[in-house]
Order: structure tokens, then C-alpha cells, then sequence
């Protein structure tokens, strides 16, 4: 749906914040993607519309409430990891996560890809995560390392999966395939934060 900023229709980028939630996993992805000038707009949501405080001890205060969200409210569903997901919590957001397969994009990274795992949603899909063999510890169920791939992040389309460290490709992924540049500008932009390069002579 979008939000109406200065009457202009953004795409929404909606982002799932808990206690703990790895901020540091999502800051890139969120900075570029909601800066000013972009289509998208940030939309922050924890269970109950409470503050919460971040990996880093940030407080945050989101947007509004688990409650509140269906997936046509927004364009991608965005999921930092923390060490919540390895304790089994969150699970009250895994309705959201399955209605929102097939209708809108899933981008989870670290611990996040967990709950994929949980809801079989990596089990037909090519996919990545902290380590092999860190999904099958924690989700018994899991049925997908034979598609597993050990790489930093990968795109499967509607779902993309990354690892704790990825954070560059992570946000690469998002940033292309929502446009947010071009495909040669987008290759620019991560080829300037993995070598540490000229930052300028990106935005000439």
C-alpha cells in the first residue's frame, strides 16, 4: 500500500524490531533505502507497538504494532537476526511471515532465517544462513540443505537470506532489486563499501 509522505505514495519497507533485534544487521539496508530521494519509506513495528531496545542498546520506539500489519500494507518485510530467534521467541510474528510468502518479498539475515527455516519456506529454495548446519540446530523440521549454499547472502526471488556478517550484500541485494539503483550503480555502490574507496566520486 505504501505511506502518504508529503502526498507522495512511497513504498514501505517494513521492519520487525524486538529486544535485542541486531541492529547493526539492518542499519545499511535502512539508511540507503529510506534516505531521502528513495521510493521507500521505513516503517518500524514490534509485537505490541512497545520501545525496544536494540542489540547496541538503542531504544527504539516503532511505528506501530504486530497488529496492525498485513502484507499489503507494505512492500518487503524486513528481518534483522538477535538471539532471540535462537531462544525460540518471535513466534507471534510467524502469521505475518506466512501470509506474506507469495504476496510480497522476505529479506531475513541471521538469526532471522531461522524462522524461514521453522515455516519450511527454505526447504524448495536456494538459500544461505549463519553456517551450515545452523538451521538444522535449531529448526528440527528443516528440510533444505541440500539447497543450502555457503555464500555471504542470496536472492531467491521473493526471499532473501543472508548471514550476521553480510551486511553489505545484504543491503546490495534489497538496494537492486528494488531499484533503488541502477544495476551499474548499485555494483558501484557495493564495490565502494567492500574496498573502502573513493566515496565521493560515487555520488558525481
Amino acid at each position: 500500500m505504501g505511506l502518504i509522505i508529503n502526498n507522495c505514495k512511497k513504498k514501505t519497507c517494513a521492519v520487525f524490531i524486538f529486544d535485542g533485534f541486531a541492529d547493526q544487521e539492518i542499519s545499511l539496508t535502512t539508511a540507503w533505502l529510506g534516505r531521502k530521494g528513495t521510493e521507500f519509506a521505513i516503517e518500524t513495528f514490534s509485537t505490541h507497538g512497545q520501545p525496544v531496545t536494540s542489540m547496541s542498546g538503542m531504544r527504539v520506539t516503532p511505528h506501530t504494532s504486530l497488529k496492525m500489519m498485513e502484507p499489503e500494507d507494505f512492500d518487503l518485510l524486513l528481518l534483522p537476526g538477535g538471539e532471540k530467534w535462537k531462544e525460540g521467541d518471535n513466534l507471534e510474528i510467524f502469521p505475518l511471515i506466512r501470509a506474506t510468502v507469495g504476496k510480497r518479498p522476505i529479506a531475513a539475515i541471521c538469526g532471522a532465517t531461522l524462522a524461514l527455516g521453522d515455516l519450511g519456506l527454505l526447504d524448495d529454495i536456494p538459500h544461505t544462513s549463519n553456517f551450515p548446519g545452523f538451521l538444522k540446530h535449531y529448526c528440527p523440521d528443516y528440510a533444505g540443505e541440500h539447497l543450502y549454499q555457503a555464500m555471504p547472502c542470496v536472492n531467491a526471488g521473493n526471499i532473501i537470506t543472508a548471514n550476521g556478517v553480510a551486511v553489505i550484500e545484504f543491503a546490495y541485494e534489497i538496494l537492486r532489486t528494488f531499484g533503488v539503483f541502477g544495476e551499474q550503480k548499485a555494483q558501484e555502490w557495493k564495490e565502494l563499501y567492500l574496498s573502502g574507496g573513493e566515496v565521493m566520486s560515487f555520488f558525481e
